[in-house]
């Protein structure tokens, strides 16, 4: 069949436009690129075409290693008598609305603090020295997070943060303590 100018299309296979087969050809190129992306074991002749992930998107919808628990950041205080406060949990994730579903700019605090949760406990598979732990980028974050945000008793000069992990909704295990900080002096949290 001619084309508007009058010169012949090519055709391939059902009269289906050479063209098209080009392009049906690079979309199953390209999903098959981005699907190779998501695996630990990349194509490596991969990444010095797309070092920024921008062609092949890297999407952890579907991640290899899903979150098993969940994270609680639990925070007390030191008295200037002594005397400690009871633990309080510092919400990580608040309670939803329906409005959220649509417009929700609170999310990128509670993903950052789940983030700074689990890279808190990378660090800690990786090493347990306490002095390392402590100089950790994760570490000094939370501890700004809850010197800041945690508001804290009359009289109070220090804080201690403690992370929770808890099987979720299946309450098959009981939580337990993955890291109790030691107690920082409130003004020391300035990073």
């Amino acid at each position: 069949m001619p084309d508007p100018t009058g010169t012949p299309a090519l055709t391939g296979h059902a009269g289906i436009p050479v063209q098209r087969y080009g392009l049906y050809g690079l979309l199953l190129t390209w999903f098959g690129l981005t699907v190779a992306q998501q695996f630990r074991k990349q194509p490596r002749w991969l990444g010095p075409i797309d070092p920024g992930h921008a062609l092949f998107p890297v999407s952890t919808y579907f991640a290899p290693n899903p979150a098993a628990e969940d994270v609680h950041l639990l925070v007390r205080h030191r008295l200037a008598d002594g005397t400690t406060s009871p633990w309080r949990e510092y919400p990580v994730i608040r309670p939803r609305s329906v409005r959220q579903m649509v417009w929700h700019p609170g999310r990128r605090a509670e993903k950052a603090l789940l983030d700074l949760s689990s890279d808190l406990m990378s660090v800690l598979r990786e090493e347990r020295r306490e002095e390392f732990v402590q100089t950790s980028i994760p570490y000094l974050t939370l501890l700004s997070v809850v010197s800041r945000r945690c508001p804290a008793p009359e009289g109070a000069d220090r804080v201690q943060f403690q992370l929770v992990a808890s099987p979720g909704r299946e309450r098959t295990e009981e939580p337990h303590s993955v890291l109790v900080s030691a107690f920082h002096a409130l003004g020391d949290a300035e990073v």
